[in-house]
C-alpha cells in the first residue's frame, strides 16, 4: 500500500469509506468466522507514576481520590469473569508499580485455579519484570504506544518514546502476546502522522491492536482540546484490520462515548473484540482514564451490540446487569 492509498484511505467518505469497512469485514470473516471475543477488565489501581496530559490519573492531579484493590478484592471479581463465561481476565491500572507484588500473587491464581488467559496492561516495567510475569502465567500485555511521532509523544506524555517501543519488545521476548495502539485527535497531529502511526503498527506485527478517538479528560491540560475525529478512527480501524488479517481488534469505549452505536459503527468497521467492565462501581469512578463520565461496558450492551452487528458473543456467556460492588474504597498510596 503506497503513502498515498494509505491517506486516501484513511480520509474516505461515502461510498469509499463503505467498500473500505466491507473489506475488512470480509478479511474479519475469513480469519475469525463471525464471533467476537469478550474481555472482562478489572481496573486494580488509578495510582500513575506518570504525569500525561490527556489522562486525569496523572501524577500530578491531587484531586483525584486514588485507590489500589487487594488481592481477595481481584480474586472475588476474577471469579466473577469466569462465572459470566469470559475466559480472559483483564488487569489494567495506571503506571503502579506498587502494584507487583498483588500482581505476582493474582497472576498465578487466575491462571491456574481459574483456569483463565491473564492480560496485563499495567504500564512501563524493566526486562525482568516483564519476564517475571509472564513465568507466572501472565499471556498477554497491552502497552499502547499512543503515536508514533517522538516530539509529539514527548509533549503529551513527557517521556521518550523509545522507552515505550523498548517495553513493547521486552514484552514479546518474554513469551507474551503484545498489544498496542494509538490515540486519534492528539494536539498538532497530522494525517501524515496517524499513516506513520499505522506503519508502525504493519511493521511491528501485535497480536492486538486498537485505534481510539481522543476524549478530552476534565482537570488536565488537554481538557479544552476537541475530541478525536470517528470517521478518521474507524478508518484506521478498517486499514489495521485489512493489514494485520490475524490481529484482534477492540471496538473501545470511547467510540460509544463519542457517538451514541459508536461501538457497533467499530465492528462494521472491522473489529472484533469488546470488552466488559467488571470494576466495582465504588472503584470505577475513580478510574478517570479517558473521562469522569466514561462510558460503562456491560455484558448485556456488549451482546446486544455483536448481535446488531450480525455477530455472536463467546460461546457460553450468560448475560449479567453489574459488576459487583464492594462496601469501601481503600486510599493505599
Amino acid at each position: 500500500m503506497s503513502d498515498r492509498q494509505l491517506l486516501d484511505l484513511l480520509t474516505s467518505t461515502g461510498d469509499l469509506q463503505q467498500e473500505l469497512f466491507g473489506q475488512a469485514r470480509s478479511v474479519r470473516h475469513q480469519r475469525f468466522g463471525d464471533e467476537i471475543v469478550l474481555r472482562g477488565v478489572l481496573e486494580i489501581s488509578n495510582i500513575c507514576q506518570k504525569d500525561c496530559d490527556y489522562c486525569a490519573m496523572r501524577r500530578s492531579n491531587n484531586s483525584l481520590n486514588r485507590f489500589r484493590l487487594d488481592v481477595e478484592t481481584i480474586m472475588e471479581v476474577a471469579r466473577g469473569i469466569t462465572e459470566a463465561g469470559i475466559n480472559t481476565i483483564f488487569l489494567q491500572s495506571g503506571q503502579d508499580t506498587r502494584c507487583d507484588p498483588v500482581l505476582d500473587e493474582v497472576i498465578p491464581a487466575i491462571a491456574n485455579d481459574l483456569g483463565a488467559e491473564v492480560l496485563l496492561n499495567v504500564g512501563e516495567r524493566s526486562k525482568e519484570t516483564y519476564e517475571r510475569f509472564a513465568q507466572l502465567g501472565a499471556r498477554s500485555f497491552i502497552m499502547k504506544y499512543e503515536t508514533s511521532d517522538a516530539a509529539l509523544y514527548k509533549d503529551v506524555t513527557h517521556g521518550p518514546l523509545d522507552r515505550r517501543l523498548q517495553c513493547m519488545r521486552w514484552i514479546r521476548d518474554a513469551g507474551m502476546k503484545i498489544g498496542t495502539g494509538n490515540i486519534i485527535g492528539l494536539p498538532h497531529q497530522s494525517i501524515e502522522s496517524l499513516a506513520s502511526d499505522i506503519r508502525l503498527a504493519f511493521e511491528f506485527k501485535p497480536d492486538f491492536v486498537s485505534a481510539a478517538p481522543f476524549i478530552p479528560n476534565p482537570g488536565t491540560p488537554l481538557q479544552h482540546q476537541p475530541l478525536g475525529d470517528l470517521n478518521l478512527t474507524l478508518n484506521t480501524m478498517a486499514v489495521l484490520r485489512i493489514g494485520l488479517k490475524d490481529a484482534l481488534i477492540p471496538s473501545v469505549s470511547a467510540l460509544e462515548y463519542v457517538r451514541p452505536g459508536g461501538q457497533l459503527m467499530g465492528l462494521n468497521a472491522g473489529a472484533n473484540v469488546m470488552t466488559i467492565n467488571f470494576t466495582p462501581q465504588l472503584y470505577r469512578e475513580h478510574y478517570r482514564i479517558y473521562s469522569k463520565d466514561r462510558f460503562i461496558v456491560t455484558l448485556n450492551h456488549a451482546i446486544n451490540t455483536a448481535k446488531m452487528a450480525n455477530l455472536a458473543a463467546n460461546p457460553g456467556v450468560k448475560f449479567r446487569t453489574e459488576a459487583p460492588d464492594c462496601e469501601s474504597l481503600t486510599n493505599n498510596s
